[in-house]
């Protein structure tokens, strides 16, 4: 089934509701299908992708790099006039709660609340859940408050005499009472019971779930023993996940992150950032480690962050726009270090905050540089960090020796690639196709022209390849799944024109589709229309909860129809596809095997009907 679960009885209770919404009070109809149609009303997809991703206006949508995949050229649209977005590069799409839940991780519910927030709309969602939504966010609330009672179980082991080997490590690395206790430093002493406190309050799923402990010859330990436990905190100060550090020579990692788990992704997650969210700097200092960010608060520099032992992903460019436009990179300076720095600085410019890059000699890491030369020496580093696409210049020119012809060559196409084709603006763009020409003294119309060259082929042939996996998709494509696309081609076009043409309203009927779900979405919405409902496509969305329908519905409407009579020649061309006809002798043939003589006459007047159509009689 496409919709939520129950769907016709579910789409029978929307149809009951809106029929009779008007002979209600307000407060008395049902409170999820209320806050939908308010959100949608109130909230603009444009305003909240742009939160996530930088918007390019084309035409009258606006595209940018997708956020659901890795990709050079931009894919991703958002229509305004219609609420929606689409990737017709990963085939996502949907309405602005789908992006949320999507881009969030979160529940169609919690989606919603997210959004209702930000209209302003004040509801109560505890009976408007669904008991899908209802178990997970129980299941969210139990692994929270675990976590919580693990965090209050660490801090307190931390100075207690029995474990004086930690609190001497604490001291060695240079860490402050005080500074331990705001970012909530603890100890997980070896051999403790802190499972078995656990069983006495939460049950064996949950505490599995966690992700804290490891079986072992029938056994529970906890992955942490031994360590120094650096609590992570999500933006509302919720302890979800742990780090720890061994405190001796042992074997083993040096650091060691929870798990991913239902409230925890290190790929979604910044260290620091529940505290450095609230400075007064315009910008964010992005640093590799637990002890770089502690290092530096201490100092009194309190809008730096840190990855957990991670690359760093889109999700975090989008966590961190959340709350500043700019950026400065500081990792580690060896080069591996250099090389996070060179992937990372990319993830975030084409994301669209402005990024920095700090380089620090004589020190490996952050931590070692401020211990040695002071917040002072730092903050002038901060000072003369490098814009993103000046510090990847240097990074390449230092590979080549530009008095040489092939190696300058070799250097112009690295530089095309590397610094040239991710630019979009215009103006940076012209900046740096100037700054080519300076250090390679190449006159700039021809690195201009050269450059204008290579990208309209490289995009030919992402297109050219785009075109064949479209292509391939559809050969693919069974009978059945044929006739089920077109069903849903048919839908898009009379959802998005139905209100604003009778001629449209009246070419469509029950009888033009084929696939049952289909043709429940259609009756409903068509009685809703008849009503005098207007049932925005974006609304429509909110009903379909498979991702493959969602994305043959945005992908169709997002190349919609300028003029009513085009999309009347897509439904009569949809209505007489040759898929239909072959689906409609198959169903006669059926009937004939089972004698249904009355079924075999009414297929047969629908099959001289379509050609009649079109053949034009």
């Amino acid at each position: 089934m496409i919709f939520i679960k129950n769907a016709k009885r579910y789409f029978k209770k929307f149809v009951e509701i809106k029929l009779n919404c008007l002979k209600k009070r307000e407060g008395e109809h049902d409170v999820l299908e209320r806050v939908v149609e308010q959100v949608l009303s109130k909230i603009d997809i444009v305003d909240v992708v742009s939160m996530y991703v930088p918007l390019k206006k084309v035409g009258a949508n606006f595209r940018a790099l997708c956020p659901f995949h890795q990709e050079r050229t931009p894919s991703f649209y958002v229509s305004p006039a219609k609420q929606i977005f689409h990737c017709f590069g990963c085939g996502v799409g949907g309405n602005v709660i789908h992006f949320v839940m999507r881009i969030e991780n979160l529940t169609f519910t919690e989606a919603l609340k997210v959004l209702a927030q930000r209209a302003k709309i004040d509801v109560d969602f505890s009976q408007s859940q669904s008991a899908k939504d209802r178990a997970l966010a129980k299941q969210k609330e139990e692994l929270i408050s675990l976590h919580h009672d693990c965090f209050e179980y660490f801090q307190s082991q931390l100075y207690l005499r029995k474990n004086i080997d930690a609190a001497r490590y604490v001291l060695k690395r240079g860490i402050r009472k005080e500074t331990a206790k705001q970012f909530g430093l603890g100890f997980c002493p070896e051999n403790n019971n802190l499972y078995e406190m656990l069983s006495k309050k939460y049950s064996k799923e949950i505490i599995d779930k966690s992700g804290i402990f490891i079986e072992r010859n029938g056994k529970n330990y906890c992955r942490f023993e031994g360590r120094l436990i650096f609590p992570i905190f999500d933006t509302m100060n919720r302890v979800i996940g742990f780090g720890g550090r061994i405190i001796d020579d042992s074997q083993g990692p040096k650091y060691m992150n929870s798990p991913d788990t239902l409230i925890f992704s290190k790929s979604k997650v910044l260290y620091g950032l529940n505290v450095a969210k609230s400075s007064k700097e315009k910008d964010f200092v992005v640093v590799e480690g637990y002890m770089d960010v502690i290092s530096l608060h201490q100092e009194g520099i309190d809008n730096v962050v840190g990855v957990l032992g991670t690359a760093l992903t889109q999700d975090h460019s989008f966590l961190l726009r959340r709350y500043k436009n700019e950026v400065v990179l500081c990792l580690d300076s060896d080069q591996a270090g250099k090389n996070a720095t060179f992937r990372s600085a990319d993830i975030l410019y084409q994301n669209g905050l402005m990024v920095k890059v700090m380089e620090l000699e004589n020190a490996k890491d952050p931590d070692e540089y401020i211990k040695k030369f002071g917040k002072d020496a730092f903050l002038l580093k901060k000072q003369n960090a490098m814009f993103v696409i000046d510090f990847k210049i240097k990074q390449i020119s230092s590979n080549y020796d530009l008095s040489k012809s092939d190696q300058k060559f070799k250097f112009v196409r690295e530089y095309f690639e590397k610094i040239l084709m991710p630019i979009t603006n215009e103006v940076e763009r012209q900046e740096y196709v100037k700054k080519l020409s300076q250090l390679t003294q190449i006159d700039e119309d021809a690195i201009l022209k050269e450059f204008t060259k290579n990208e309209n082929i490289k995009l030919k042939r992402i297109e050219s390849i785009q075109h064949f996996k479209q292509v391939q998709q559809k050969s693919n494509l069974s009978e059945e799944e044929r006739i089920k696309k077109n069903d849903i081609d048919l839908l898009s076009i009379y959802v998005e024109w139905a209100n604003k043409s009778e001629s449209v309203r009246n070419a469509v009927t029950e009888d033009d589709f084929c696939t049952e779900d289909i043709k429940i979405l259609f009756s409903s919405i068509k009685n809703l229309i008849n009503e005098g409902m207007e049932l925005t496509y974006s609304m429509l969305l909110t009903f379909v909860n498979d991702e493959k329908i969602l994305s043959e519905l945005t992908s169709f409407s997002s190349k919609g129809f300028e003029t009513e009579e085009a999309a009347k020649r897509a439904i009569e061309e949809l209505k007489t596809n040759n898929n239909r006809m072959l689906w409609l002798k198959r169903e006669m043939l059926e009937a004939q095997k089972r004698g249904d003589t009355e079924k075999v006459l009414k297929l047969q007047m629908l099959i001289r009907k379509i050609k009649d159509r079109k053949e034009g009689i």
